[in-house]
């Protein structure tokens, strides 16, 4: 019976807590390994469209590295020849892949020379990629939160201190919002309450105190409709030009916004974006653009197996011209 899987007989560094292309660094002592060992797979380059490339065993922290080993899965089309790669030397990287970010801290003396992210001290992972180059700008290596959501790194940033959950920031801005309008009401009290005792609250007055307390439910309602939109904005569900569309648009209907950002679907991810970019691409693809974005040849084998014409089409452009 032929063997369906290859152990690569070496072992790989899958993380550690250095500072990576993205300018954030995930430290290997918050690694959380206990999920990842539940489905230990991994891709080639990410590509989750190609299907299952391998996965890893002997997963177990080193110093400060997490490291495993390959096993490749030769059911996988590409799978003979990513096991020949790794076992030859020339495929000798691998990178983590949808990381899940459970605490993270922006203090600055968390971070390392070269770092403009945060320092993600919790965490796991979901899938780890072999590459060859780790930390690829071709990768679609994202941070989600617990809920799935991506994380935008420019939203957290580094500069501040402590550790944060996922969520903190958006919290954060609420409750500052509703303290703002607290002590506001705080104050206009405090002035009515010092008028009545010298006689002199009139009714202008009071006019004028119903103004300001105007005035700042409707600055409250305005912050809440900038977080809900940000909100929306970090889930996929707007865009920024939208977004400002809607400000406008919604400046004076809080509830209004609440229930139309709750109607709108879910984002989708950017591995859904590509392919569905891709299909609608695919169409017009001339033969160098199969060679190049399918160099496996796999789009190419399935158009002349269910459109020979236009595989014979294509061939006689390229090589018949």
């Amino acid at each position: 019976m032929t063997e369906k899987f290859r152990r690569i007989d070496k072992q790989y560094v899958l993380s550690d807590s250095s500072v990576n292309v993205y300018g954030f660094r995930l430290l290997t002592e918050g690694y959380q390994p206990e999920q990842f060992q539940k489905n230990p797979i991994g891709y080639y380059m990410h590509r989750r469209e190609d299907g299952i490339a391998l996965k890893w065993e002997d997963i177990k922290i080193e110093d400060d590295r997490i490291v495993g080993v390959p096993v490749i899965n030769l059911a996988n089309e590409r799978g003979e020849q990513i096991g020949t790669e790794a076992e030859n030397g020339f495929l000798n990287a691998a990178s983590m892949g949808h990381i899940v970010v459970l605490e993270y801290s922006t203090d600055e003396a968390m971070m390392l020379p070269g770092q403009t992210g945060p320092t993600i001290t919790k965490w796991y992972n979901k899938e780890c990629s072999l590459v060859d180059i780790p930390g690829n700008n071709n990768a679609l290596t994202c941070l989600y939160d617990a809920n799935e959501h991506v994380i935008n790194l420019a939203d957290i940033g580094a500069g501040g201190d402590g550790l944060l959950t996922i969520g903190d920031k958006l919290k954060a801005d609420q409750e500052a919002a509703k303290q703002e309008v607290l002590d506001g009401v705080q104050l206009i009290a405090e002035k009515a309450r010092h008028l009545a005792a010298e006689n002199k609250l009139l009714l202008s007055d009071l006019a004028a105190l119903k103004q300001e307390m105007s005035m700042l439910v409707e600055a409250r309602d305005s912050k809440d409709i900038l977080l809900l939109l940000e909100r929306a904005l970090e889930d996929k569900k707007i865009t920024v030009a939208l977004k400002a569309l809607l400000a406008q648009d919604y400046a004076a209907n809080r509830e209004g916004l609440i229930k139309l950002l709750a109607a709108m679907p879910a984002y989708r991810s950017i591995t859904e974006q590509l392919k569905m970019t891709s299909e609608q691409t695919e169409a017009n693809w001339t033969w160098d653009d199969y060679e190049q974005n399918d160099p496996a040849g796999k789009k190419l084998k399935d158009l002349r197996a269910n459109d020979p014409n236009k595989y014979r089409e294509l061939f006689d452009k390229k090589f018949n011209a």
